[in-house]
């Protein structure tokens, strides 16, 4: 079995237990996750290792808050986000490095700024919740499948239908899951997944479930208002890293 370097191993280790703590606790932060990984490695090859530890935290994410998950708002925005998946796909296969950052970034932001008008576009979101519901579930989609970024969008949806925090999670993880198994033939179709990272993903990936141990404390101790402040802190945070990366490397 072939391992990377000492310290290309110490940040698999890192991505490890930030993977199993966002899945466990703040699943909104998966954009930083792919974006940090995607500093050290090539971002095409970012996805691919993402992509593999998230597997691992959708499974403990599962386990723990699968009962609490919002199952009726789930089947409704399968097929919206199976479209985003199969559109995201045509995509990624014209996006290069450089784009993927950017792109991502941009939608984050808009998406962000519309907080301050979050009391009118819930009575507009309960006014039409096909729409919304289909359109969240699109972007979601396409957004996953080029930088494992749905996270920020769905969160933004998940406020808009003031959920509580543990059935945000646990609707999240059900949701994660099923995007992430989904996107694995386009990921191995465009040739995502590479094998000199099997093993030293396979074997620091147990560190998820350590990972996964804090965030589910995490998720414990801190009040409703705070989750939903940091949620919006992060996205915001997350959309603007994408942006200002991409404008650096020019």
């Amino acid at each position: 079995m072939t391992l990377l370097p000492v310290d290309a191993l110490l940040l698999l280790c890192l991505v490890a237990l930030f993977t199993g703590f966002i899945k466990a606790g703040m699943p909104s932060l998966g954009t930083l996750l792919t974006a940090s990984v995607a500093l050290i490695f090539p971002p095409r090859d970012a996805l691919g290792i993402t992509l593999m530890y998230l597997l691992v935290g959708d499974l403990v994410a599962v386990s723990l808050y699968w009962r609490l998950a919002h199952w009726q708002e789930l089947k409704k925005m399968m097929l919206p986000v199976l479209a985003g998946v199969v559109l995201g796909g045509i995509l990624l296969a014209f996006l290069d490095n450089d784009n993927l950052g950017l792109t991502l970034g941009l939608i984050v932001i808009v998406l962000v700024s519309m907080e301050p008008l979050r009391p009118k576009l819930t009575q507009w979101a309960l006014d039409h919740p096909h729409k919304i519901r289909s359109a969240s579930g699109l972007i979601a989609g396409i957004a996953t499948t080029i930088g494992n970024a749905a996270g920020p969008i769905l969160s933004l949806y998940f406020l808009l239908l003031k959920l509580d925090k543990k059935a945000f999670v646990g609707t999240g993880a059900i949701f994660f899951l099923f995007v992430n198994v989904s996107k694995i033939p386009i990921f191995m179709g465009q040739d995502i997944f590479h094998a000199q990272y099997y093993g030293s993903v396979l074997l620091t990936a147990p560190l998820v479930f350590v990972g996964a141990i804090g965030g589910k404390k995490f998720l414990e101790w801190v009040s409703q208002l705070w989750f939903n402040r940091i949620v919006l802190f992060f996205t915001a945070f997350a959309g603007f890293w994408l942006v200002i990366r991409y404008f650096v490397n020019l």
